[in-house]
Protein backbone atom coordinates (compact mmCIF):
# COMPACT_ATOMS: atom_id res chain seq x y z
CA UNK A 1 0.00 0.00 0.00
CA UNK A 2 3.42 2.44 -0.01
CA UNK A 3 2.91 3.66 -3.16
CA UNK A 4 -0.76 4.72 -2.60
CA UNK A 5 -0.19 6.77 0.29
CA UNK A 6 3.20 8.62 -1.49
CA UNK A 7 0.12 9.40 -3.79
CA UNK A 8 -2.22 10.65 -1.59
CA UNK A 9 -0.18 12.55 0.56
CA UNK A 10 0.49 15.06 -2.49
CA UNK A 11 -2.89 16.09 -2.09
CA UNK A 12 -2.38 17.43 1.06
CA UNK A 13 -3.04 16.97 5.09
CA UNK A 14 -6.75 16.61 4.51
CA UNK A 15 -6.61 13.69 2.19
CA UNK A 16 -4.19 12.52 4.42
CA UNK A 17 -6.52 12.33 7.15
CA UNK A 18 -8.94 10.04 5.18
CA UNK A 19 -6.46 7.67 3.88
CA UNK A 20 -5.59 6.73 7.98
CA UNK A 21 -9.60 6.90 8.28
CA UNK A 22 -10.60 4.56 5.62
CA UNK A 23 -7.16 2.50 5.41
CA UNK A 24 -9.35 -0.46 6.86
CA UNK A 25 -11.69 -0.69 4.24
CA UNK A 26 -8.98 -0.68 1.75
CA UNK A 27 -7.03 -3.34 3.77
CA UNK A 28 -10.35 -5.25 3.53
CA UNK A 29 -10.56 -5.21 0.12
CA UNK A 30 -7.55 -5.86 -0.71
CA UNK A 31 -7.97 -8.93 1.86
CA UNK A 32 -10.91 -9.87 0.20
CA UNK A 33 -9.38 -9.95 -3.42
CA UNK A 34 -7.12 -11.97 -2.28
CA UNK A 35 -9.18 -14.68 -0.45
CA UNK A 36 -10.90 -14.55 -4.19
CA UNK A 37 -7.56 -14.97 -5.94
CA UNK A 38 -6.87 -17.71 -4.02
CA UNK A 39 -10.13 -19.82 -4.39
CA UNK A 40 -9.56 -19.31 -8.57
CA UNK A 41 -6.32 -20.96 -7.95
CA UNK A 42 -8.22 -24.28 -5.69
CA UNK A 43 -11.09 -24.34 -8.14
CA UNK A 44 -8.03 -24.36 -11.16
CA UNK A 45 -5.91 -27.05 -8.99
CA UNK A 46 -9.33 -29.34 -8.75
CA UNK A 47 -10.34 -29.02 -12.14
CA UNK A 48 -6.66 -30.19 -13.34
CA UNK A 49 -7.14 -33.31 -10.79
CA UNK A 50 -10.37 -34.14 -12.55
CA UNK A 51 -9.04 -33.71 -15.69
CA UNK A 52 -6.14 -35.41 -15.16
CA UNK A 53 -7.75 -38.17 -13.45
CA UNK A 54 -4.96 -37.77 -10.14
CA UNK A 55 -6.03 -37.80 -6.32
CA UNK A 56 -4.31 -34.95 -4.38
CA UNK A 57 -3.06 -35.51 -0.59
CA UNK A 58 -6.34 -34.01 1.13
CA UNK A 59 -8.38 -36.24 -1.05
CA UNK A 60 -6.79 -39.67 -0.61
CA UNK A 61 -9.19 -42.14 1.60
CA UNK A 62 -7.67 -45.55 2.81
CA UNK A 63 -10.16 -48.13 3.17
CA UNK A 64 -8.99 -51.65 5.21
CA UNK A 65 -10.64 -53.98 2.47
CA UNK A 66 -8.39 -54.68 -0.41
CA UNK A 67 -11.18 -56.74 -2.44
CA UNK A 68 -11.72 -54.81 -6.09
CA UNK A 69 -15.03 -54.00 -4.94
CA UNK A 70 -13.41 -52.02 -2.49
CA UNK A 71 -10.87 -50.41 -4.24
CA UNK A 72 -13.47 -48.95 -6.90
CA UNK A 73 -15.27 -47.61 -4.14
CA UNK A 74 -12.11 -45.94 -2.76
CA UNK A 75 -11.30 -44.96 -6.12
CA UNK A 76 -14.91 -43.75 -6.31
CA UNK A 77 -15.29 -41.65 -3.02
CA UNK A 78 -11.90 -39.65 -3.75
CA UNK A 79 -13.47 -37.99 -6.76
CA UNK A 80 -16.55 -37.46 -5.36
CA UNK A 81 -14.49 -35.62 -2.45
CA UNK A 82 -12.69 -33.84 -5.22
CA UNK A 83 -16.20 -32.48 -6.63
CA UNK A 84 -17.97 -31.73 -3.48
CA UNK A 85 -14.76 -29.40 -2.98
CA UNK A 86 -15.46 -27.68 -6.38
CA UNK A 87 -18.79 -27.01 -4.90
CA UNK A 88 -18.11 -25.44 -1.55
CA UNK A 89 -14.94 -23.64 -3.38
CA UNK A 90 -17.71 -22.11 -6.15
CA UNK A 91 -20.29 -21.43 -3.00
CA UNK A 92 -17.52 -19.10 -1.39
CA UNK A 93 -16.34 -17.51 -4.40
CA UNK A 94 -19.74 -16.12 -4.93
CA UNK A 95 -19.74 -14.99 -1.45
CA UNK A 96 -16.50 -13.22 -1.88
CA UNK A 97 -17.68 -11.42 -5.28
CA UNK A 98 -20.53 -10.46 -3.73
CA UNK A 99 -18.91 -9.11 -0.24
CA UNK A 100 -15.80 -7.31 -2.87
CA UNK A 101 -18.62 -5.64 -5.17
CA UNK A 102 -19.98 -3.87 -1.85
CA UNK A 103 -17.07 -2.75 -0.90
CA UNK A 104 -15.87 -1.67 -4.68
CA UNK A 105 -19.01 0.25 -4.66
CA UNK A 106 -18.47 2.01 -0.72
CA UNK A 107 -14.69 3.10 -1.68
CA UNK A 108 -15.07 4.34 -4.92
CA UNK A 109 -17.81 6.65 -3.00
CA UNK A 110 -15.10 8.02 -1.16
CA UNK A 111 -12.60 7.97 -3.28
CA UNK A 112 -13.72 8.78 -6.45
CA UNK A 113 -11.36 9.18 -9.53
CA UNK A 114 -8.59 8.11 -7.33
CA UNK A 115 -10.17 4.86 -6.35
CA UNK A 116 -9.08 3.57 -10.20
CA UNK A 117 -5.47 4.22 -9.15
CA UNK A 118 -5.76 2.39 -5.44
CA UNK A 119 -7.34 -0.25 -7.22
CA UNK A 120 -4.93 -1.03 -10.04
CA UNK A 121 -2.16 -0.84 -7.52
CA UNK A 122 -3.65 -3.69 -5.23
CA UNK A 123 -4.52 -5.43 -8.54
CA UNK A 124 -1.29 -5.51 -10.05
CA UNK A 125 0.51 -6.49 -6.37
CA UNK A 126 -2.13 -9.87 -6.00
CA UNK A 127 -1.25 -11.01 -9.66
CA UNK A 128 1.98 -11.21 -9.26
CA UNK A 129 1.91 -13.08 -6.46
CA UNK A 130 -1.39 -15.08 -7.73
CA UNK A 131 1.23 -16.24 -10.68
CA UNK A 132 3.67 -17.75 -8.38
CA UNK A 133 0.99 -20.19 -6.76
CA UNK A 134 -0.36 -21.18 -10.12
CA UNK A 135 3.23 -22.26 -11.13
CA UNK A 136 3.44 -24.02 -8.13
CA UNK A 137 0.33 -25.99 -8.59
CA UNK A 138 1.23 -26.72 -12.02
CA UNK A 139 4.76 -28.50 -10.65
CA UNK A 140 2.71 -30.06 -8.00
CA UNK A 141 0.34 -31.26 -10.65
CA UNK A 142 3.13 -32.64 -12.91
CA UNK A 143 4.71 -34.71 -9.90
CA UNK A 144 1.16 -35.82 -9.10
CA UNK A 145 0.76 -37.36 -12.52
CA UNK A 146 4.20 -39.04 -13.08
CA UNK A 147 3.17 -40.71 -9.41
CA UNK A 148 -0.30 -42.03 -10.16
CA UNK A 149 -0.74 -42.29 -13.45
CA UNK A 150 0.53 -45.73 -14.73
CA UNK A 151 2.48 -45.08 -17.88
CA UNK A 152 3.16 -48.52 -19.87
CA UNK A 153 6.04 -50.23 -19.14
CA UNK A 154 9.15 -51.44 -21.09
CA UNK A 155 8.40 -54.06 -23.13
CA UNK A 156 10.85 -56.86 -21.86
CA UNK A 157 13.00 -58.72 -24.70
CA UNK A 158 12.64 -62.62 -23.98
CA UNK A 159 15.69 -64.74 -25.27
CA UNK A 160 14.48 -67.88 -28.59
CA UNK A 161 13.26 -70.22 -27.03
CA UNK A 162 15.02 -72.99 -29.51
CA UNK A 163 18.92 -71.97 -29.80
CA UNK A 164 20.20 -74.39 -33.28
CA UNK A 165 23.83 -75.18 -32.20
CA UNK A 166 23.99 -78.34 -34.82
CA UNK A 167 24.00 -78.50 -38.60
CA UNK A 168 20.50 -79.83 -38.69
CA UNK A 169 17.82 -77.42 -40.38
CA UNK A 170 14.21 -78.17 -39.14
CA UNK A 171 11.13 -77.77 -40.52
CA UNK A 172 8.68 -75.87 -39.44
CA UNK A 173 6.61 -78.03 -37.84
CA UNK A 174 9.23 -79.41 -35.77
CA UNK A 175 10.49 -76.16 -34.51
CA UNK A 176 7.07 -75.31 -33.72
CA UNK A 177 7.20 -78.55 -31.55
CA UNK A 178 10.30 -77.54 -29.93
CA UNK A 179 8.99 -74.54 -28.58
CA UNK A 180 6.62 -76.17 -26.44
CA UNK A 181 9.19 -77.42 -24.57
CA UNK A 182 10.06 -80.24 -22.40
CA UNK A 183 7.14 -80.51 -20.72
CA UNK A 184 4.66 -81.04 -23.48
CA UNK A 185 3.59 -84.14 -23.95
CA UNK A 186 4.17 -86.51 -27.12
CA UNK A 187 0.81 -87.62 -28.50
CA UNK A 188 1.83 -91.21 -30.15
CA UNK A 189 -1.78 -91.95 -30.92
CA UNK A 190 -3.44 -91.65 -33.95
CA UNK A 191 -6.41 -89.50 -34.63
CA UNK A 192 -8.76 -92.75 -35.13
CA UNK A 193 -7.42 -94.30 -31.93
CA UNK A 194 -11.05 -93.98 -30.65
CA UNK A 195 -12.65 -96.29 -33.32
CA UNK A 196 -10.04 -99.22 -33.12
CA UNK A 197 -10.04 -99.61 -29.02
CA UNK A 198 -14.04 -99.74 -29.94
CA UNK A 199 -13.44 -102.60 -32.84
CA UNK A 200 -10.65 -104.20 -29.81
CA UNK A 201 -12.80 -104.04 -27.07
Amino acid sequence: MVPILLYLTQQGMSQLKIVNANSGRIHEYENTKRKLYQCYTRIYFNKQCLRKKVIPSYAKMKIPNTSPAAKFTQHKTQFLRIKDELKYLHMKKQQLNTKLYQLHLLLANTWGNTWQYIKRTINGKLEKGTKTIYQTLDHKLHKLTLEQINFPKAHHTFYPRIVNNTDITFSSKETELLEKGPKYNLHNKKKNWLMNLALEA
